[in-house]
C-alpha cells in the first residue's frame, strides 16, 4: 500500500517553489541503495542563513544507536492493522551511519543533509523496492533534528512517475500528519512541536548528551567516524561537496578493526537472531543479481541446519 504524507500548508510549499528561493543541492554520495546530498537555501544568488551548529562531530555509535531507535506506526494486513516498526533496516544503518557522520564534520552553518535510502521491504515474496527520505541538522541547542518525508514508502516499478529519482520535492519540516507517524519511544528523543503547539509527525528531535549516555550503557565497542579533515566553505551560489568514500571503501579500511571489537553473538536469540539477519542479507543479494539461485539456496541451507 502506497503512503503520502498530508500536508497542511499547501500555500506556504506552492510560494516557495514559486519564488526566487530554493534549496540548491551538491552530491556527497550516490549509489543504487543510498543517495545523500548537502543543500542550502539561496534566495536572488545569496546563501540564506540556517544558523546551524555546523560542523559536528557525533559519535559513530551514537548515530547507529539513534538510526536504530527510530520507530514508526505502519498499516499492514487486509484490515488495516497498526504495527510498530523500525524505520531504517540493519543493512540501510550500515550504509547511512559513517557517511552521515563523516558529512556532519564537514558541513557549515548554512547547510544540512538530504538523505535517501532504498530497500527491500520485509517479505521474502513479492515485496516492492521502499524509499525513506529526509534531511538532517543540528541546532545551537545541542539536538540532533531528523525530519522526513517518506518512510518506507512503496515504489511502483510499473509508474514511473510515482516519485522523481532522487529527492521528492516535499518539504519534511512542514509536513504536519502521516500515515506513517513517528514514535519517540526512547529516553533521548522527542517530536517537534509546531508554533501552534501540535507535534511534527515526522520530525524528530534527538538529544545527543542523553544518546551519549545512552550509548555508554550498551555492551558493544563501534568504530569511530572516519575521515574528519573540514570542508572550505563554498562561495555563494556554488556548493561543493566533501570526498567521500564509498560505503564499500569504508567497510574495506575497517573490517579488521570491527572483528577484534565485536564480541561473539550470545547463545539462542542471540544466534537466531543474528540467522534471520543473516537470511535476509542472502535474500537481498539474489534479489539484486549479485548471486545465483543456486548459491542462495546452498547457504540458505546451511545457515537453516544451524537451528538447533
Amino acid at each position: 500500500m502506497k503512503r503520502f504524507a498530508v500536508l497542511f500548508f499547501f500555500s506556504a510549499f506552492f510560494l516557495s517553489a514559486c519564488g526566487t528561493a530554493r534549496w540548491v543541492r551538491s552530491p556527497v554520495l550516490k549509489e543504487k541503495n543510498i543517495i545523500i546530498s548537502i543543500e542550502q537555501r539561496q534566495e536572488n544568488g545569496q546563501i540564506v542563513a540556517q544558523k546551524y551548529d555546523h560542523p559536528y562531530t557525533v559519535d559513530l555509535p551514537d548515530l547507529e544507536k539513534l538510526l536504530k531507535d527510530v520507530t514508526y506506526i505502519e498499516e499492514s494486513g487486509f484490515i488495516g492493522k497498526e504495527e510498530e516498526k523500525q524505520v531504517f533496516q540493519a543493512i540501510e544503518i550500515d550504509r547511512l551511519a559513517s557517511v552521515l557522520a563523516n558529512t556532519l564534520t564537514k558541513i557549515d552553518a548554512s547547510q544540512r543533509i538530504r538523505f535517501t535510502s532504498f530497500n527491500k521491504g520485509e517479505g521474502w515474496l513479492f515485496s516492492n523496492r521502499r524509499k525513506t527520505e529526509g534531511v538532517i541538522f543540528i541546532k545551537h541547542d545541542g539536538r540532533l533534528n531528523m525530519a522526513f518525508s517518506h518512510i518506507n514508502f512503496d515504489i511502483d516499478p510499473n509508474d514511473a512517475n510515482t516519485l522523481p529519482p532522487d529527492f521528492s520535492r516535499l518539504n519534511p519540516l512542514k509536513i504536519t500528519t502521516s500515515d506513517t507517524p513517528l514514535i519517540p519511544a526512547t529516553p533521548y528523543a522527542e517530536l517537534h512541536q509546531f508554533e501552534d503547539g501540535e507535534p511534527a509527525s515526522m520530525w524528530l528531535i534527538a538529544d545527543l548528551e542523553k544518546l551519549d549516555k545512552a550509548t555508554d550503557m550498551m555492551p558493544v565497542t563501534r568504530i569511530e567516524a572516519i575521515d574528519k579533515a573540514p570542508l572550505k566553505t563554498p562561495a555563494p551560489g556554488i556548493l561543493t561537496a566533501p570526498a567521500l568514500p564509498s560505503v564499500k571503501q569504508a567497510a574495506d579500511t575497517t573490517i579488521t578493526e570491527t572483528m577484534k571489537k565485536t564480541p561473539v553473538p550470545a547463545a539462542g536469540n542471540a544466534l537466531q537472531k543474528d540467522i534471520k539477519d543473516k537470511l535476509k542479507y542472502l535474500k537481498e543479494l539474489l534479489d539484486e543479481g549479485l548471486i545465483s539461485e543456486k548459491d542462495y539456496n546452498i547457504k540458505k541451507t546451511e545457515l537453516l541446519n544451524k537451528i538447533d
